[in-house]
């Protein structure tokens, strides 16, 4: 039967049953059927705005409101909000750009390096890159002066009835200019920690402002939050961003972490009455993890975990996280029961581990939906 004969036949079926036939299609198959008619579409909506992704620039900010204008908010359960590093406010002053930034002599250098490796193009021109850098700035600074993100999540969050779960994503930068990330990788251009600090302290202050609406936001994604290298020797302050992250778990019950282990650092000496832990693709460090654990163990009831290496201090080399290792970590015999678990990142065939705590058998056997890492 033709692929059309197939769709026309699906205007026959009951909604009931199209509804679990959409729950069946990836994303890009629900958004084709869609397109067939307005009943298909009218069911599919839920399926195609159910997650979302916009990104702090003044274009995402623009996309953001033009949500809050549509019926289509009605249907977002997890948001994921991008954020970059943020550029250094000297960029804004050219002379202080090119004698303490990216000196011309530093850009030669780089252009050279470019031509022997055989790259296969030219460096572009310095002022070329002065004035991309410059834009960005200039446009970071006048959302963050303006208070644009903090007024605009505010906004959208008040407006999406059945929001629970938001993903704060962090990136290097944003940019359509492809040929200026190795100037970010290679230059000192961002300020890494004050990004971090801004950005969870808007996306916190912007939960907290829907307290009165009803809305119930109890899932909070970190990826990418990566602190500066540090040796175990080394001691840093890390309070105040410390003290943001804590602010914005508050009241959050599950913390999902994907690329980097660094929150646990942060928060290993801070209750924050999470019900439920889960980490997917980081390294974290052993004692981080350890006390972190033993500091929330009274509220924690299921630990969820996919490709999780841990690193301890002073030792080459790194150690796979099992159901072993996280039972020494916690000083505590076997819990009841160590579950399957199903991770985005990972095909249907293969699961994820979870490992039961306090409370959580039962918690779990009374809930039929399965728990899964929905915002990996």
């Amino acid at each position: 039967m033709a692929i059309d004969g197939l769709k026309s036949h699906l205007e026959l079926l009951p909604t009931e049953i199209i509804r679990d036939i959409v729950d069946s299609l990836s994303f890009w198959d629900i958004t084709e059927l869609s397109y067939v008619s307005k009943r298909l579409r009218k069911v599919c909506l839920p399926s195609i705005f159910r997650r979302v992704k916009f990104e702090f620039s003044q274009s995402g900010l623009d996309k953001l409101q033009s949500l809050l204008e549509s019926d289509a908010r009605h249907h977002v359960v997890f948001f994921t909000y991008e954020a970059p590093e943020l550029l250094k406010t000297g960029i804004l002053d050219f002379y202080h750009f090119k004698s303490e930034i990216l000196t011309p002599d530093s850009y030669v250098e780089e252009a050279k390096d470019l031509r022997d490796e055989g790259f296969g193009y030219d460096a572009p021109p310095y002022i070329d890159i002065y004035d991309s850098l410059h834009s960005m700035c200039e446009e970071q600074r006048g959302i963050i002066d303006g208070g644009i993100d903090l007024k605009v999540l505010s906004s959208t969050f008040r407006a999406l009835p059945k929001l629970t779960d938001v993903n704060l994503s962090f990136r290097k930068m944003i940019t359509e200019e492809d040929w200026l990330y190795s100037y970010f990788l290679g230059w000192d251009l961002t300020m890494v920690e004050k990004s971090y600090e801004h950005h969870i302290r808007v996306v916190s202050k912007a939960i907290r402002n829907t307290s009165d609406m009803g809305i119930s936001i109890h899932t909070i994604s970190l990826s990418g939050v990566q602190l500066s290298y540090y040796h175990p020797w080394q001691v840093f302050d890390w309070g105040s961003l410390s003290e943001i992250l804590a602010e914005l778990l508050q009241s959050i019950r599950v913390l999902r972490l994907s690329k980097s282990g660094s929150p646990l650092k942060l928060l290993s000496h801070r209750a924050i009455k999470l019900r439920e832990l889960d980490m997917c693709c980081l390294v974290a460090g052993y004692t981080s993890l350890r006390e972190f654990l033993n500091t929330n163990k009274k509220s924690i009831q299921s630990i969820g975990f996919h490709d999780v290496n841990v690193k301890k201090d002073f030792e080459v080399g790194l150690l796979g996280l099992t159901p072993d290792v996280l039972y020494s970590m916690l000083d505590a015999p076997p819990p009841i029961q160590c579950r399957d678990s199903e991770c985005r990142c990972l095909p249907f065939w293969k699961k994820a581990s979870r490992l039961l705590l306090n409370d959580g058998c039962s918690e779990h056997s009374r809930s039929s939906a399965k728990t899964k890492f929905d915002e990996v």
